[in-house]
């Protein structure tokens, strides 16, 4: 592909934006501008192909009449020679538009290519690149049209998946500010959001626009040789399977989008219910703070999240998966496969003095769902490799009092103890900070010297965490105090 032409030439070529017809494509990005923050930018993803090039000729022909600050993203893959003329067309168009360009270029792991396949990893690693542009408040869009949709349907249908993936591409939904998850805790003012203007907008519909507009293949827009390579799912159903269903029935892509907006309705019914549900059965953290207060405990940060499993119990089967995922799916976690639900629906039945320990991974995040004491305890962490073993989706394991998948050396606890010591405005040099040793005891302040292991259960820490205590030993081998990463310094010795 040649993109020799010069920009002068290109304008003679092409009907300028001034004149484009109105069309419900130009209808549609108008009201995404007009609902979009005047105080934000909005992000324009340019691939270089003809539905992004539309989208940003329409944006640019719509700011016109609602101004707002339009930028250009352009992601460079780095999998194919064309790449380079993809991102010079990009740049070409963008200084045509008058608009701002941004390029990232995309470096794939090759633990990515190998755990998710090509497709997804250059999926999930694009819209990464390009949430990284984004500040709180800003708008990415993206291109997707409605065969996109009946696509998208399609595929996850053919892959068994529930009504979340049979409801497709939301038209919008947040996005964490700088990283494509929406995994880590940010609140709604810190979010991005992600938009599909054109997600209503049939394929046909873009085209004839674009040649209403003298737009042509290879000079105004590229083909991705990509995309007609049908050893990806995706490129053989609209090469091969739409193409046959449109013929038996003309509206079938139309219908399966259809399908996919009243799933997406039914979706939000459902995460409502969750949502009711979740907030009935979990334990909050004024409850846990309560409880600690009846022990004489502070218990400062709670990181993890309890779910009481008497009112799990009471309900239905198919409830109590509703609710497991949604907890998951709402907090960007890894969504548990259906036998890990199975297994956590068998820890609801737990006896109260035993723990059981359910986990599931994936490139991300590692999950570990505990019950104890009556609560089943969810815990978050980064996934890690360790001694060459990445914790994946489907591994199974026994609960431990050892360091977790992604937990902390015991070398950080003990500089973080140091720290909150320090804090309190203790004497820190004659103090040493260790692990806790059997035989332990701690002077209690209207109690006498209790062991510490049985101030450990009488303070509900479970035994996965215990590990995680470290001592304020004085020279002399007094423990002066016990500190918690989730309580800090909550039991100091009583003065003598």
């Amino acid at each position: 592909m040649s993109l020799s032409p010069s920009l002068d030439s290109l304008c003679l070529r092409v009907q300028p934006l001034s004149e484009m017809a109105e069309s419900r494509a130009l209808v549609a990005v108008r009201e995404a501008l007009e609902a979009s923050d005047a105080r934000r930018t909005v992000w324009i993803a340019l691939s270089g192909g003809l539905d992004s090039v539309m989208l940003a000729r329409l944006a640019a022909r719509a700011v016109k009449d609602c101004p707002r600050r339009l930028r250009l993203v352009h992601v460079h893959h780095g999998l194919q020679a064309a790449n380079d003329d993809f991102e010079q067309l990009a740049r070409r168009l963008a200084s045509r538009l008058g608009l701002p360009i941004s390029v990232r270029h995309l470096a794939l792991a090759e633990t990515a290519l190998k755990s998710r396949g090509l497709e997804a990893a250059a999926r999930e690693g694009r819209l990464a690149a390009l949430s990284a542009c984004l500040a709180a408040g800003d708008s990415l869009w993206l291109a997707q049209h409605q065969d996109d949709q009946a696509e998208t349907l399609l595929l996850n249908a053919l892959r068994g998946s529930g009504g979340r993936g049979l409801a497709a591409m939301p038209p919008e939904r947040a996005l964490a500010v700088g990283e494509a998850s929406t995994g880590r805790d940010q609140s709604a003012h810190e979010r991005a959001r992600l938009l599909r203007p054109l997600l209503g907008i049939p394929r046909h519909e873009i085209q004839t626009l674009a040649s209403q507009q003298g737009l042509q293949a290879e000079r105004d827009w590229c083909e991705d040789p990509s995309n007609v390579d049908q050893q990806f799912d995706r490129n053989y159903l609209r090469h091969s399977v739409v193409p046959l269903l449109q013929a038996r029935w003309p509206q079938a892509v139309a219908s399966l989008a259809r399908s996919a907006q009243q799933l997406q309705e039914e979706q939000s019914l459902l995460d409502e219910l969750a949502a009711e549900l979740l907030a009935k059965i979990q334990v909050s953290g004024a409850k846990r703070l309560a409880q600690g207060h009846e022990q004489g405990l502070d218990q400062g940060r709670e990181h993890e999240t309890q779910l009481s499993l008497a009112e799990l119990a009471g309900l239905s089967e198919s409830r109590q998966r509703l609710v497991m995922r949604h907890l998951c799916q709402s907090r960007g976690w890894p969504v548990p496969p259906r036998g890990r639900l199975m297994s956590l629906q068998q820890l609801i039945a737990t006896p109260p003095d035993s723990v059981a320990e359910v986990h599931w991974a994936n490139a991300e995040y590692t999950v570990s769902v505990r019950a104890w004491r009556g609560q089943l305890w969810w815990q978050v962490s980064d996934t890690v490799i360790e001694q060459g073993v990445r914790h994946r989706q489907g591994d199974t394991g026994c609960a431990g009092s050892g360091r977790q998948p992604g937990g902390t050396p015991s070398c950080e606890w003990d500089v973080e103890a140091r720290k909150a010591w320090r804090a309190l405005g203790r004497d820190e040099q004659h103090v040493a900070f260790t692990s806790r040793q059997p035989g332990d005891v701690l002077r209690v302040a209207g109690r006498g010297r209790r062991d510490i292991k049985r101030l450990l259960q009488e303070a509900d820490i479970p035994p996965w965490q215990r590990d995680q205590l470290r001592v304020a030993r004085m020279h002399d081998g007094t423990v002066a105090g016990l500190w918690h990463p989730l309580r800090g310094w909550w039991l100091l010795a009583a003065l003598t």
